[in-house]
């Protein structure tokens, strides 16, 4: 490639404006989404990984736990699998609407490349978001400050266990979880930072 100028990375960006959290999914019993067009590999393999190996022992302890999976397009598998703890809704005619119904948004990505937008988006509208060491590659979130991170089916099924303790703690991650959207990756935020860079090579050509 031989290129030794100088390189600007930029964020994708979101207008978290639109998004308006919903505090009352925290006053209600823990429950979870799962939202990803669902003929993409990537969310099927992770979608079957988490019911597989995850979904059995949370259940087990926590009956009442719902997982609610939406997306277009659900394979027959994936529709087969619904019962009282796994709703299948498919495509939804408003995501976000849907994500603010639930406090925790799980994101079980294994393979990808590429920042997740909807990971995003559950963080800016206030939602606890558990996803894996892939499903947060580009985003500067910290664990159990601004998301929850797990790798492995024990790691996930105790940060799930984590999250039926004191709820103020679940409203603090999501309240940081919006203002880190907020000061980093906001349109108004990123478009700042593309137009910096191109001011100081317009400066340095001129």
């Amino acid at each position: 490639m031989g290129y030794t100028g100088e390189a600007v990375v930029v964020p994708i960006g979101i207008d978290s404006d639109r998004y308006r959290p919903d505090d009352r999914s925290f006053q209600r019993e823990l429950s979870a989404s799962f939202i990803g067009s669902l003929d993409w590999i990537p969310n099927q393999e992770g979608l079957k990984w988490l019911l597989q190996e995850v979904w059995g022992p949370v259940v087990a302890r926590h009956p009442e736990m719902v997982l609610h999976v939406a997306g277009r397009n659900p394979p027959a598998w994936v529709q087969d699998l619904a019962g009282p703890n796994v709703q299948v809704h498919g495509e939804v005619s408003d995501a976000v609407e849907f994500i603010n119904r639930h406090s925790l948004m799980i994101v079980p990505l294994l393979a990808g490349s590429g920042m997740r937008v909807k990971i995003l988006e559950g963080m800016a509208l206030g939602k606890v978001v558990l996803t894996t060491s892939v499903g947060l590659e580009g985003i500067a979130a910290t664990q159990r400050e601004e998301a929850l991170i797990a790798d492995t089916p024990d790691q996930f099924a105790a940060a799930i266990e984590w999250c039926y303790g004191d709820r103020d703690r679940l409203r603090q991650i999501g309240r940081r979880a919006r203002q880190l959207i907020r000061l980093q990756y906001d349109n108004l935020t990123t478009t700042r930072q593309l137009k910096k860079a191109y001011d100081r090579l317009l400066v340095g050509a001129s």
